[in-house]
């Protein structure tokens, strides 16, 4: 679970970037951040085999308190993911 510190940083990063609509399905002004993370998984080339432990994009998650709509926000594009550690990147890479 994340931390409180971590909860107010992530709403305070998607107000200073404007993330502040009405749910697009109900109108309603009124969001929950989802306390964890996500991490959706993609494909790079359309087939019908998934590939488990590929590429992945870490996400939060905001629900909408009147329909349930929910929404997420990238952590990489929010400058919220920690620094890669390069050294080890080039070694899984080899």
């Amino acid at each position: 679970m994340m931390t409180a510190e971590e909860r107010d940083r992530i709403i305070a990063i998607l107000q200073e970037r404007g993330a502040r609509l009405p749910c697009s399905r109900c109108g309603n002004p009124n969001f929950s951040l989802i306390e964890g993370y996500f991490n959706h998984p993609f494909q790079p080339e359309m087939t019908n085999n998934m590939v488990i432990g590929g590429p992945m994009v870490p996400s939060v998650g905001v629900v909408c308190t009147r329909c349930g709509l929910v929404s997420f926000h990238a952590l990489g594009a929010l400058g919220l993911m920690p620094p890669q550690n390069t050294a080890q990147n080039e070694q899984a890479q080899s």
